[in-house]
């Protein structure tokens, strides 16, 4: 393998190491969300069932998108936050959805909630990982909120403990808007 080739591979690997390092975990408090309203993304996702959904197909609802994958141990640590966080919200009003972007079968996202015993929520999928490209990440987890006219208003990049009373404070808001 030559030089060039081994540089960039661990590159890479560190990317991922730091991006995804379970010791770097945080709780980000809701002043911590870049704010900027945009046009939400028109990429398209799916359930497990292999519906397909864009953003259009939740208008009138905030909604709080978590980008995730099984190997990112901070996506993984923060999801029982994320379901606790769908409780307290009315699934009308409000709803946490979070999308794999695991390439694959989709057994191991669901595998996960599962064991952890994530039931508030359901997981989507973005196996061909679209959505990552239209609103430009570089890493996990990100989380993008969304208001009813489907506009992102807000971005996350990293973890956090999603039942935090700022953040709900802030859904709260966008929800009576």
């Amino acid at each position: 393998m030559n030089d060039l080739l081994r540089n960039f591979i661990l590159l890479v690997y560190a990317t991922i190491i730091v991006i995804c390092n379970p010791l770097n975990i945080n709780s980000i408090a809701a002043s911590e969300f870049i704010f900027a309203e945009k046009h939400g993304f028109s990429s398209k996702f799916e359930n497990e069932n292999g519906d397909i959904f864009t953003l259009n197909d939740f208008q009138e609802k905030v909604l709080l998108i978590n980008l995730w994958a099984t190997w990112c141990e901070p996506c993984k640590e923060e999801m029982p936050s994320l379901d606790s966080l769908q409780s307290y919200f009315d699934k009308n009003e409000f709803l946490v959805l979070p999308i794999n972007l695991d390439r694959g079968p989709k057994k191991k996202a669901l595998n996960f909630f599962d064991d952890f015993g994530i039931n508030n929520i359901e997981t989507y999928f973005d196996d061909k990982n679209n959505i990552p490209r239209e609103v430009k990440i570089l890493g996990l987890p990100v989380t993008l909120l969304i208001n009813k006219n489907g506009q992102e208003v807000a971005r996350l990049i990293g973890p956090t403990e999603w039942t935090d009373k700022k953040i709900i404070e802030l859904i709260r808001k966008e929800v009576s808007n």
